[in-house]
Formats: C-alpha cells, sequence, structure tokens
C-alpha cells in the first residue's frame, strides 16, 4: 500500500464488482493513476462468499491497481463523509476530493455526494463508454456487458441498450 498519486481514479466496489462479473477487470488496469482504498478491498473479501467472481478484482488489487493508505486529511473528510455513504464510497470519495481525483462509483449516494462537492466522477457506463471510443471494446461487447449487468447483478441503469450512451 502507498499514497495517493495526485490526480487519481478512485475504483469503488461497484465497479470493480461489475467489471469483474463480466470477467473484464484487465480494462481498468490501463486508467490512469488508478487506485482503490482499503474500505473497498474490504468490501471485495466480504462478497466473495455469495459473490466469487470477486475474486478477479482481488486478485488485481496490489500491483496492477494500488490500494492507498489514506492520509490524515483523508481520514478526517471521510469522517464527515460516513455520516452518509457507507465506508467504501466514503473512503475513496475523500480520497478523489483530497487528491484532485476522479471517483469511479455506481452507486447513487456516492454520485450526489460527488457532485455536491464538486469532485470528478463516472461510473460503469462512462467507462465502457470510453473504453469502446479508445477502441479497447466494441460496441456490441459493451452493450452485451451491460445487459449482463441488469439481468445478471442487478445493476440499475437508465437505459437497457448501450447505443444511447454512445449519443451523448
Amino acid at each position: 500500500m502507498t499514497t495517493s498519486p495526485r490526480k487519481p481514479t478512485v475504483l469503488n466496489t461497484t465497479v470493480l464488482s461489475n467489471f469483474s462479473h463480466v470477467d473484464s477487470v484487465e480494462l481498468l488496469v490501463d486508467l490512469p493513476r488508478i487506485v482503490t482504498v482499503d474500505a473497498v478491498r474490504d468490501e471485495l473479501e466480504d462478497g466473495t462468499n455469495t459473490h466469487p467472481y470477486l475474486e478477479r478484482a482481488l486478485a488485481r488489487l496490489g500491483e496492477e491497481i494500488t490500494v492507498i493508505v489514506p492520509s490524515s486529511s483523508v481520514t478526517a473528510l471521510e469522517e464527515t463523509l460516513l455520516e452518509t455513504l457507507d465506508p467504501g464510497e466514503a473512503q475513496a470519495l475523500a480520497v478523489a476530493e483530497v487528491s484532485d481525483g476522479l471517483i469511479v462509483t455506481d452507486d447513487g449516494d456516492a454520485r450526489a455526494t460527488a457532485n455536491q462537492r464538486q469532485v470528478d466522477l463516472t461510473g460503469s457506463i462512462g467507462l465502457l463508454v470510453r473504453f469502446v471510443e479508445d477502441g479497447h471494446l466494441s460496441p456490441d461487447t459493451a452493450d452485451e456487458y451491460l445487459t449482463r449487468w441488469i439481468d445478471e447483478a442487478g445493476f440499475r441503469s437508465p437505459a437497457r441498450d448501450f447505443d444511447v450512451f454512445l449519443d451523448e
């Protein structure tokens, strides 16, 4: 574990879970200054009994996706955020805010809080769009991932058809 780089891309549990579900965590590894936090690792570990695919994300933590040690300023902000967010969301958002980074989450409360606090954010669908635009995924594969997240993992999406997101 290490300290956060400046302007990190901070992954939350939901995004790691989604990409694990479709066996595509490797797509996340090449994001700029990619990190996650202890609380997210704990949530992933806690979920492996009922969702064994989370092992795919855990296997990437460490060398490929850095797990950072929160600084004292992150810990102070995290305490405030814990009043309304779960531990993984609070710690990830605190790291993103203190480090002027990007939080990657699908959690509605975390997204609302990030918007209120003017922290840059995206989510699983935003990453799919990026991966299609960068040529790492075909639109058909992205659509398949979205469909599987919705049908198999209970993901809540504003649309079932991935093409809608490419037009935005």
